[in-house]
This record gives C-alpha cells, sequence and structure tokens, in this order.
C-alpha cells in the first residue's frame, strides 16, 4: 500500500512529464521556418557582422596611429633639424642629414646638373675646370669636374628646392646670425678615377679671414647635397672631427707650382697628433654639412661604374658675404681676388706677401 509520500511523488512526476511535454511541443512550434522580408534580413546580417568584428578585435589590438616626428622633412620648403644634429655640427663640425630631398626632386635637378657636365650650359674660364689637376689639363682627362656658380650662369636655376631648404637649415644651425647665400658649386668624381682625391684643406684657406674683411664673424655651413649615393668606394667625405674648435688656420700650400697654375690647396693631416678621420657618407638625396674651419677632402673614386656628384650650397652671414663682394671675391675662379691675394697674414697668400714685400 502507497502512503502520503508515495501519492506526493506520483503527483509530483506526472507533473514533471507534463512540463517536459508542453516544453518539447513548444521547441518543435518555434524551429518551424518563418518567412522574413529582405529588408529585415539585410538588417540582420549587417549587424550580425558588425557584432563579429567588434567582439574579434579587442581595443588593445587595434592598430593605433603613430604621432610623426618633430624633425626632418615636414613641408615643401621645410626641414627641421633635431637637437642632437645640431649639436654634432658644433661638436664635430660635421654632420649628415637623411633624406633631405625626395627621389623626384633629385632627379629634376640631376637633370640640370648633366646639362653643365655635357657643357650644354657656357661656363666661361677657369669656373669650369678639374679640382685636382693644373687648369690646361685636357677636358677628357679630368678626375674632379668642378663647376662654380651654377646659378650664376643658369639664373633660372636659382631658388631651386635645395637651396631653399639649404636656407631653412642654415637659419636653425646659426639662429642669431643673418644667413645668406653665399656661393654654390657641381663637382663630379670621374668612375674609376682613383686618383680623383681631393686634397685635405680647410675652407678659410681658400677664403678672406676677418682681417682682410674686416669683420670678426666668419660662421659658415656648407651643404653638399648626394646627387649619387656617395660611399667610401666612389670617395665620400671624409674629415677630422673637432678640427674646427680651434677656428684657426693650418699651413696650406698649392698643389701646383701656384695658383695660376692650379686652384687646389693642401694641409697635413697627422694621426700621431691626435688627427682621427672619419668618413661622411650619404645616400642620394641626403646632404653633409660641414662648417668653415674643419680639416675635410676626399677620396678618389675606386668605383668602375659609378660617378660621385654633388651640389654644393654655402651660407654665411650676411655681413660677411657684403664684406667679400667688396674687396672683389665672389668665390669664382675667374677673380683676380683670390687665395693668394687676400691680406690676412696667412703663409699662403703668395702674391700679397709679394706686394707687402715690395712695399
Amino acid at each position: 500500500p502507497r502512503g502520503p509520500a508515495d501519492h506526493c511523488w506520483i503527483v509530483g512526476h506526472h507533473e514533471a512529464m507534463r512540463a517536459c511535454m508542453m516544453r518539447d511541443h513548444v521547441t518543435r512550434e518555434t524551429m518551424r521556418p518563418t518567412r522574413i522580408s529582405p529588408r529585415i534580413a539585410i538588417i540582420l546580417t549587417f549587424f550580425i557582422i558588425v557584432g563579429v568584428a567588434d567582439t574579434s578585435i579587442s581595443p588593445s589590438s587595434t592598430p593605433q596611429k603613430q604621432p610623426s616626428s618633430p624633425y626632418g622633412r615636414i613641408s615643401k620648403d621645410e626641414y627641421i633639424l633635431s637637437p642632437e644634429q645640431i649639436e654634432c655640427f658644433h661638436r664635430d663640425g660635421c654632420t649628415t642629414l637623411d633624406n633631405v630631398l625626395t627621389e623626384e626632386e633629385v632627379k629634376d635637378i640631376e637633370q640640370i646638373f648633366d646639362r653643365f657636365l655635357r657643357r650644354e650650359i657656357d661656363v666661361p674660364g677657369k669656373d669650369h675646370c678639374d679640382m685636382s689637376q693644373p687648369f690646361d689639363t685636357p677636358w677628357e682627362d679630368w678626375r674632379i669636374v668642378n663647376i662654380m656658380l651654377p646659378t650664376t650662369y643658369l639664373p633660372s636655376f636659382k631658388n631651386n628646392i635645395y637651396e631653399r631648404l639649404s636656407a631653412c637649415i642654415a637659419r636653425q644651425l646659426f639662429p642669431s646670425l643673418d644667413m645668406t647665400k653665399d656661393y654654390d658649386q657641381l663637382l663630379n668624381k670621374r668612375p674609376g678615377k682613383t686618383d680623383a682625391v681631393f686634397a685635405w684643406h680647410q675652407d678659410m684657406g681658400y677664403w678672406p679671414g676677418p682681417k682682410a674683411l674686416g669683420v670678426d664673424e666668419t660662421s659658415t655651413c656648407t651643404l653638399s647635397l648626394a646627387v649619387d649615393d656617395s660611399t667610401e668606394a666612389n670617395g665620400c667625405l671624409r674629415f677630422v672631427p673637432g678640427s674646427h674648435k680651434a677656428k684657426r688656420l693650418r699651413p696650406h700650400v698649392p698643389l701646383g707650382k701656384s695658383r695660376d697654375d692650379a686652384h687646389a690647396l693642401t694641409i697635413d693631416v697627422d694621426r700621431s697628433k691626435g688627427d682621427a678621420i672619419m668618413l661622411a657618407p650619404a645616400k642620394r638625396g641626403s646632404v653633409t654639412i660641414h662648417d668653415e674651419f674643419v680639416v675635410h677632402g676626399s677620396g678618389g673614386n675606386r668605383s668602375k661604374d659609378r660617378q660621385r656628384r654633388t651640389y654644393v650650397i654655402a651660407f654665411r652671414p650676411n655681413e660677411v658675404v657684403e664684406a667679400e663682394r667688396r674687396i672683389g671675391f665672389t668665390h669664382s675662379h675667374n677673380d683676380e681676388v683670390n687665395w693668394d691675394t687676400f691680406s690676412d697674414g696667412e703663409g699662403h697668400r703668395l702674391k700679397a706677401d709679394k706686394k707687402g714685400q715690395a712695399e
């Protein structure tokens, strides 16, 4: 016989069975196909895709846009130097700036450069010469092709993109001075010319000193654009870091018998006396900058199939440029007033010394 507990179990069991059957019935009803309008289907699909995208990428894994650097080429006419680059220039006397010009900008300059090299643009007298040999060297035997003052002989070349960027850079190196363009120059080391050596020198050896100009300030930044990759193999710039700090000219001697014979000067570099030598290679479109007293030069071009074209622009305080012009010095090799005539007491001012002795 069943007691009250058994009755409760039976009743509960039947209730549970009925609830289970009802749940199965509801499940079957909801599983029947339902007609959905195309518009609703599209909307549902959109929200499903967005939902999957939102849940598959967490905020921490979303790529974040990196802030752009405040240094380097920031606009068409602006290249901003970093504090380290400015420090390097003043400490070592030379620094390198990467990617100053774009490939397209270098190509535009290259076209004009090559017109000068092909002698399609007239450059008179000694302003088209070999910087490593006497002036009367036959053109086919030249090693370092030198073209002085290209924007003087092709005025439409003035104010090109490199010139504008160089002016921006010069102002940053000497912010308290009125830096202005002094001169420009094109140089090319022909392929395979292992003797295309630019002799060790200081730029002030070629230029009038403070005594000749009547000024105290000679600060200069000379910018050299690599139109070709400049490497040790094809004769990149080399310099003696720190050699500019004394602002003193080392004894220079002419490579030729006189300046009438050849324009180049040279000085001694002695490792045993502490002259360390550093190379300054530069990729095409990059720029090296050096100071007026740093000892520098470059080796020959050992590459049989690669030239080394360089576009040089120098900036100096406006009062220095004006003082140079007053004494008749324009940086043209055709000037009567040149490194052998400056009256500033330097030993290689040969004509000035002779004039002083005669007086």
